[in-house]
């Protein structure tokens, strides 16, 4: 390893401009890398937006076909994601690598190899995010529904049903006082018989589609976190860029008024970073509140589901730490 700062021969100009055609050539082609692979985004989506209906309408109750379609079109999504990342990683980081190598840190040269690396992962890091967010929409636009309509109808339907379940001693008609998503027993009000009540599939559809309503009730929450997530990275960005151009002297002496704005923005960073997981918190406690006014007698069924989202939630927090 040496130093290879570039003099004034003619010899040294040529190699610095290849240095810097190099550069750039690998960096448009990232460019174009990116906006083909938008195109096949683009396809991608809209058939995906097209051909969804007719694959939901033709599906069982289960939805497994819609997953399957659903899962095939996130699967091709990730596929270009891995791309672009091995374009990065057999592209772009051997050649920063290479130059990295030969050239001192205080050098002309090793901050534009620096700032060419960090601009052309950005670029990547923002197209992920882009790509993730279209699935999401999309994704979103497909399974858009107004479920309160929907979750009204099944409870009635479902206490309508109630009325003709019978004792199976005495045949007299059971009360049935609550919503069940699983078998229970049920005593009959006139010879005390214990009756196993089987709401079958339509119990768990009322309680699944309370958890659909309960989460589109929440969803301004989850919005929100999300928000609070870009605008961390943003920050994030930011900064980053900042103290890509600082000077030697206001590295050295921690001042200035770059130092100052970077100083304030990260204040902002922590800001966001710390309300992204409190919004978090909030969605999932609003969701299980809704599910309690929902189904008041599956309160205590929602309460240990709820929990146990706030535990795996905190472990992945932890194990993100402590990988960071």
């Amino acid at each position: 390893m040496g130093l290879f700062n570039w003099g004034q021969s003619q010899e040294d100009k040529q190699q610095y401009e290849a240095f810097k055609s190099e550069l750039e050539t690998l960096e448009n082609r990232l460019n174009s890398f990116l906006t083909k692979l938008d195109e096949r985004v683009d396809i991608l989506l809209s058939g995906f937006i097209e051909e969804a209906p007719s694959v939901i309408a033709g599906d069982d109750r289960f939805g497994q076909a819609y997953y399957r379609f659903s899962s095939g079109m996130k699967g091709q999504a990730g596929n270009m994601r891995e791309k672009v990342r091995e374009v990065l990683e057999k592209q772009i980081e051997p050649v920063y690598q290479r130059y990295s190598d030969i050239f001192s840190v205080e050098s002309e040269a090793y901050s534009i190899l620096r700032e060419w690396r960090h601009r052309c992962a950005r670029k990547a890091d923002e197209w992920e995010e882009q790509l993730q967010r279209r699935v999401d929409e999309a994704t979103e636009l497909v399974e858009q529904k107004d479920y309160e309509p929907i979750f009204e109808q099944m409870v009635n339907t479902y206490w309508q049903q109630c009325q003709s379940v019978n004792c199976r001693q005495c045949g007299a008609n059971l009360s049935i006082k609550q919503v069940y998503y699983y078998s229970a027993y049920v005593s009959c009000a006139y010879c005390q018989t214990q009756n196993i009540f089987e709401p079958g599939a339509m119990g768990r559809d009322i309680e699944h589609t309370a958890r659909k309503l309960a989460e589109q009730r929440s969803k301004h929450f989850i919005d929100a976190h999300e928000q609070r997530k870009r605008e961390e990275q943003d920050l994030y960005e930011q900064i980053h860029e900042l103290q890509l151009a600082l000077s030697t002297q206001e590295r050295m002496t921690k001042s200035g008024p770059g130092y100052e704005q970077i100083r304030l923005l990260e204040a902002q960073r922590v800001q966001a970073e710390n309300e992204a997981p409190e919004l978090l918190d909030k969605y999932y406690r609003n969701i299980f509140d809704e599910l309690t006014k929902l189904l008041p007698d599956l309160e205590e069924h929602h309460e240990k589901f709820f929990k146990s989202l706030q535990a795996n939630y905190q472990r992945y927090e932890s194990k993100r730490s402590t990988d960071l």
